[in-house]
């Protein structure tokens, strides 16, 4: 079970379609949409770490819009490839590295111990969970399951850039890291005992 419901994540998907569909039909790649949303992430992160959240938010909500339409084309082009998964997988664990990395640098920068130890949470424990799921389905385990996804993290994250942006105090946003590094740590601990069940039968 995910704090965000499959039909939201369903009617997401469903809203970008028409867009990555005339995005496939003009020659836009997945795969190049997928580098795209990784050099904004990317982008995004170093505007965090210096400190310009309003900025970071435009380029991250831009960044997260090309992580979600590169698998959208790679389906109106008939499914995706070995190479487009490869490279989807890559680049959201270094993205999710840059964010807590900038977020980490922030929190020393300004002295918020919350901000710098959530982040380092955040990075250790959000790195744990596609790991789990990528050992899992390599030994015939399905581990998809969790409180918090990806996807579920990126939006707390993405929300509390904007309430610092709106605010102009950096609080809410290590509350939204620290809230991350709780879920991520929780969803590590779901998916293990998950598998280990699995494992055992």
């Amino acid at each position: 079970m995910s704090i965000v419901p499959e039909r939201a994540r369903s009617t997401a998907r469903g809203g970008l379609a028409p867009l990555a569909r005339a995005l496939h039909r003009i020659g836009v790649s997945a795969n190049a949409v997928t580098a795209l949303g990784f050099l904004l992430t990317v982008t995004g992160a170093t505007l965090l770490a210096l400190a310009m959240p309003a900025a970071a938010l435009v380029v991250l909500l831009a960044g997260a819009l090309a992580d979600t339409l590169d698998g959208q084309i790679a389906r109106a082009a008939g499914g995706g490839t070995r190479l487009g998964a490869f490279l989807d997988s890559t680049f959201d664990r270094l993205s999710d590295g840059a964010f807590g990395i900038a977020a980490a640098w922030l929190g020393a920068s300004s002295g918020d111990r919350l901000l710098f130890w959530s982040a380092l949470a955040a990075l250790v424990a959000g790195s744990a969970v596609p790991y789990i799921r990528a050992k899992a389905e390599s030994l015939g385990v399905a581990a998809d399951v969790g409180l918090a996804p990806r996807e579920a993290r990126l939006v707390i994250l993405v929300l509390g850039v904007a309430a610092w942006t709106a605010t102009g105090g950096l609080s809410l946003f290590a509350a939204a890291v620290a809230v991350v590094a709780f879920l991520a740590t929780l969803t590590t601990i779901q998916r293990i005992v998950h598998v280990a069940r699995a494992l055992r039968t």
